[in-house]
Formats: structure tokens, sequence, C-alpha cells
């Protein structure tokens, strides 16, 4: 099975000029949001954060201000170098939508609890990674889950075309939360790759979940030869979460590929399932 894991907007309906997004953005104040903001990549290669103060429109400057990261959070336009400045009161206020515009490495746990999209370009990297090289955080992030969607259920999150790696779970889906996982690669995480608990209702479509359970670093441990994930699973829904898996493949889990509690509350179409143990 083919899995297309960009989406389906055109590039040309995100690459506007800023002059535009100032217009459409005038008068939004952050306690109302409800806007879109851009997010810039950023030079999060070896060694760690190369160059904080890039030449002006590379390292993933799209506005050519020479800022990036957390200097770009807080010069006052609608263009953030962080994803929590993105979601944070100078940004959407977790409610709107944040889009990736160039790639980069986004080591930081992302937690969401409104009407969110959060999504990357196409042709666009976005690596929500636990592990910068040279970044002493990296043990911690290791510790934790990756992107965590906690919404009452009047809310709904959408998560397009990102990618998250090397945490204990890659998505991990709480509460009441409502969930679309759309074009979305989950890579070596140690318990899930997408782990839904409570009574959340999620449709993962068109994305990949590989490797759960295998990790090697020095600092955190050997998954699986001398440390045992727990448990290792690619996709798992609890009793009580409900939704559907379709055109989405799971494979190299180091427990089942996918683990439904309920079987007739999750819908599964279309899925390539291979070298889990077992399914």
């Amino acid at each position: 099975m083919k899995i297309q894991l960009n989406s389906r907007f055109r590039r040309g309906g995100v690459r506007f000029s800023l002059g535009l997004v100032a217009v459409l953005l005038l008068g939004a104040g952050s306690a109302w949001a409800n806007h879109p903001v851009l997010l810039e990549g950023n030079c999060n290669v070896p060694p760690a954060g190369s160059s904080t103060v890039p030449v002006p429109g590379t390292c993933g400057d799209y506005d050519g201000d020479g800022l990036i990261g957390t200097a770009e959070d807080n010069d006052g336009d609608r263009v953030f170098g962080t994803i929590a400045g993105a979601n944070g009161t100078l940004g959407i206020n977790n409610n709107g939508t944040i889009t990736i515009v160039t790639s980069g490495t986004f080591p930081e746990q992302v937690t969401l609890t409104g009407n969110v999209t959060l999504q990357a370009a196409p042709g666009v990297e976005a690596n929500i990674d636990a592990v910068l090289q040279g970044d002493s955080g990296s043990i911690a992030r290791q510790g934790q889950p990756g992107i965590i969607v906690n919404a009452p259920a009047n809310r709904y999150v959408v998560l397009r075309n990102l990618t998250s790696r090397n945490w204990t779970s890659g998505i991990q889906v709480l509460g009441e939360s409502r969930l679309a996982i759309d074009g979305c690669r989950l890579e070596h995480n140690v318990n899930y790759g997408i782990e839904v608990r409570d009574t959340a209702k999620v449709k993962i479509d068109q994305s990949a979940v590989a490797a759960t359970g295998f990790r090697l670093n020095p600092d955190t441990g050997d998954f699986p030869t001398t440390s045992s994930p727990s448990p290792g699973i690619g996709i798992e829904f609890t009793r009580g979460a409900t939704g559907a898996i379709c055109r989405t493949e799971v494979s190299g889990s180091f427990a089942k590929g996918i683990a439904v509690s309920d079987r007739r509350s999750v819908t599964l179409t279309d899925l390539c399932l291979f070298d889990n143990n077992y399914n």
C-alpha cells in the first residue's frame, strides 16, 4: 500500500506574504486568538543550535529578520520560532492554526487543549524530537510523551504532516479529546507510537508508525536489548476510546502493531501491518 504522507493542501495556500498575514491578523487579540500563525524552522543540527542569529533568510528564517527560536517568539510579529510560542498567549492561545513553513527540529513537548490545527506545509520536514545532540534536556524529554492532546469534548484538534520521535509515546490522547491525525510519522517511541485513552475519539489517516519500542541512547538505555519497552505497541485504543484507522502502515513494533480493547469501537480500513509482534 502506498502511503501519501504529505497533507493535501497546496503550498500556494501557505506561502503568502507577511504583509497579507498582517492584514488578516490586524486587530486580532491574543485572548481571542482563533487565527492562523506561522512557525519557522531552525538550525537544530549538530552542534545544538549551531546558529541562534543566522544570516537573514537562512537556517529556516522564513521572514528574513535574522531571528529564529525563542528570539523569534518575542519580536512582536505573527511568525514564531517554537511550537510553545506559537501556541501560547502571544500566538493562537490554544485556539487556531499553526503552520510550520520551513523545516526544522523542535525539541519540545507539545500540549494541545483547545481547537488547534498543528501542521507542516507540503515539503516541510517538521520533526518533534525528544533528542537534540548537545542539548542536556534530551535525557528528561525521552521519559515524556511527545504530543499530548487533552481537550474537552467540544474542542477538536488536527495534527497534519508531522514527525514525532524518541518519546515514551509519540502522540498521547487523553480525556474526552477529539483528534484527527493526517499524514504523520511516529518513529522510535519506546512505549507507544499513538496512545489513545479514556473516552477520546481519534481518526488516524495516511500515517506511518514504525520501530515502536526500539531505541538506542547511551544516556537513557538500549531498548529492547537491555531495557524493556512498556509495552512497545504501535497504536493502542484502551477500553472506552473509539476511532478509525485508515490507509495507515504500522511496522517493526516490539509488541502488537495495533491493540484495541474493544474491536467494535475502532474501524480498521486499508492497513499495512508488517514485522510487529504480532499483527
